[in-house]
């Protein structure tokens, strides 16, 4: 029974480990090519354009239109970018703020004259206040709050999609390229006792480094923690507090922990400042995502090497697999691999967590079953 046991922790450690790396590959791709930003300017893009119609029109140059470049230069704003890049998230408070910069007479960032015109036209237009407020507000003010978090969420759910494919397009060149058999890793996990209590000794290492994981793919709940701890329970803060208590765990997009932390911060006098702050926390998680995927892929090849684990197979029924091209195509001609890898897509397709959550539960349920037999052997 326990070794049942064991090569089902010891396969479910291989599975994990593979979804570890590509989840880490996803992290490098998106870094690489800046999807996050992309996504937001073209999400700004969509909300000046909501605004005001006028925002839609080309600029004299044709190049672009002026909500276009609003949202260009937006998202490489000194104030809320890093050098050289784009921003991953920006706040209301944090756009506003960038946007009053822009229309001014010395901006922090370089802008078009015509683009600064109109921004500046739709700044001073003032307009009858929405909600409890009687007061005049710039159309701008209130076309930003109006739409700003109906555009920001359908923009989460954007990047969610490309995220989703991206994933699934990784794992079917990971697997596909280097032949990976589901099949074949589970005849050695059994037929090897050696190979399985190595992976077995791996699982303890394997669940933190999972945890490491999660938190480059839940920069929300990593800027949660960061900010509760420059906000420690003393005299003048325990709202603060006790709005960040109120947020859920587990917030994979910096838009989610945006709009948690704004529902759970509805009581505070000035909400702004906080959201602010999360915003900036998020953004340099996520910028952080990337170097520490370099490290986890690195790490979790190294352990599977440890093992003595062939997760390539060398040969197929006796016939090289990647001595040639001809020879790694040949090999998908062999039903049994052809069959096993595409069982190893579908497993992987499940995610990290479906394996981290059942890894875990068969860690704790081994020592149950050691007991088990103990007492039945000492019963005899």
């Amino acid at each position: 029974m326990l070794q049942q046991v064991d090569a089902a922790i010891a396969f479910t450690v291989v599975m994990l480990m593979l979804s570890l790396m590509v989840t880490a590959a996803v992290q490098v791709v998106t870094a690489l090519t800046d999807l996050r930003g992309r996504n937001l300017a073209s999400g700004l893009e969509n909300l000046m354009s909501q605004i005001d119609p006028e925002f839609r029109e080309k600029l004299p140059d044709g190049s672009s239109t002026i909500a276009q470049h609003i949202a260009q230069v937006v998202v490489k704003h000194p104030a809320i970018a890093h050098a050289g890049t784009r921003a991953k998230a920006v706040g209301k408070g944090e756009l506003m703020t960038v946007l009053r910069d822009l229309s001014s007479d010395k901006p922090a960032a370089a802008i078009q004259e015509d683009a600064k015109v109109k921004l500046r036209a739709s700044l001073n237009e003032s307009v009858p206040g929405v909600g409890q407020s009687a007061a005049a507000i710039s159309k701008l003010e209130r076309g930003v709050g109006q739409w700003f978090d109906i555009v920001m969420d359908r923009l989460s759910d954007i990047f969610t999609r490309h995220t989703r494919v991206i994933t699934v397009t990784l794992t079917v060149l990971f697997v596909v390229s280097l032949h990976i058999d589901s099949g074949e890793i589970l005849r050695q996990i059994t037929s090897s006792p050696d190979v399985r209590a190595k992976l077995v000794a791996l699982s303890d290492n394997t669940l933190s480094q999972t945890d490491k994981t999660f938190e480059n793919t839940e920069p929300a709940t990593v800027a949660i923690a960061e900010i509760r701890k420059h906000h420690p329970n003393r005299a003048g803060e325990p709202q603060i507090m006790a709005a960040l208590d109120k947020v859920p765990t587990h917030l994979t997009r910096c838009a989610d922990g945006n709009k948690a932390l704004a529902e759970a911060a509805k009581t505070l006098p000035d909400a702004e400042p906080l959201l602010d702050e999360f915003d900036h926390a998020c953004q340099g998680k996520t910028g952080q995502a990337v170097d520490n995927a370099y490290d986890q892929i690195r790490s979790l090849s190294h352990s599977l090497e440890t093992t003595g684990l062939q997760i390539s197979p060398a040969e197929i029924n006796g016939q090289s697999v990647f001595d040639s091209v001809a020879d790694w195509g040949a090999a998908y001609g062999v039903g049994r691999h052809f069959a096993g890898t595409l069982a190893t897509i579908f497993l992987l397709s499940l995610g990290a967590p479906f394996w981290f959550n059942a890894l875990r539960q068969l860690s704790n349920l081994k020592p149950a079953i050691s007991e088990k037999i103990s007492k039945k052997e000492s019963d005899k």
